[in-house]
């Protein structure tokens, strides 16, 4: 319950300040049209607009309230995909490159479009979903989103279950022995 909240804001902080910085490299303001994140903005506006013009205020609040539901669980399921998953910390200070090593993966259901196969997604970003892969060494949850989400939605039962399952994880990848996940990316590759 405090992840989501903070995750929005920081999201959000983060959003704008990246954007910012990328437009200033280009030598633009803020308020250029080449701010993604304005675009977004207006595009979102715009169908709250619509949402307006076509059913009154009603429409207006069903679109404000489904999309405050659909930013909690994106913002919940990333919670559940990166919980109690850790990345050491090198020498130089940053951290070991991303493996699928260092996040969960939920069991398959044929309409989630291979998102179970998330630790794949995170390794390799550019791969499409359609041919996104599946690894043995990645975490597993124990149930398909919906399970998930709504033991997340209970704290005390989500680290009852989950703590142990990270813990065991973490441990199993520190005795792998692998330094900056090169070795694993290689013979995943």
């Amino acid at each position: 319950y405090a992840f989501v909240p903070q995750a929005i804001v920081r999201n959000l902080y983060n959003g704008y300040r990246l954007e910012n910085e990328r437009l200033k490299k280009q030598g633009l303001p803020w308020y250029s049209w080449e701010n993604e994140l304005l675009r977004y903005a207006l595009l979102t506006f715009s169908f709250l607009l619509l949402a307006y013009l076509v059913s009154g205020a009603i429409g207006a609040v069903f679109f404000i309230y489904q999309a405050i539901v659909a930013v909690v669980l994106l913002e919940i399921i990333n919670y559940i995909e990166h919980y109690g998953l850790e990345r050491s910390k090198l020498e130089n200070g940053r951290y070991e490159r991303v493996t699928p090593l260092h996040s969960w993966n939920v069991r398959a259901r044929a309409t989630m479009l291979n998102l179970m196969r998330h630790s794949d997604h995170h390794a390799y970003p550019s791969r499409r979903y359609q041919i996104l892969r599946h690894y043995e060494e990645a975490p597993q949850l124990p149930g398909d989103y919906g399970q998930m989400i709504w033991l997340a939605l209970q704290p005390k039962k989500w680290f009852k279950t989950i703590n142990p399952l990270a813990i065991a994880h973490m441990e199993k990848v520190r005795s792998m022995a692998i330094q900056n996940g090169e070795r694993f990316m290689e013979k995943t590759a």
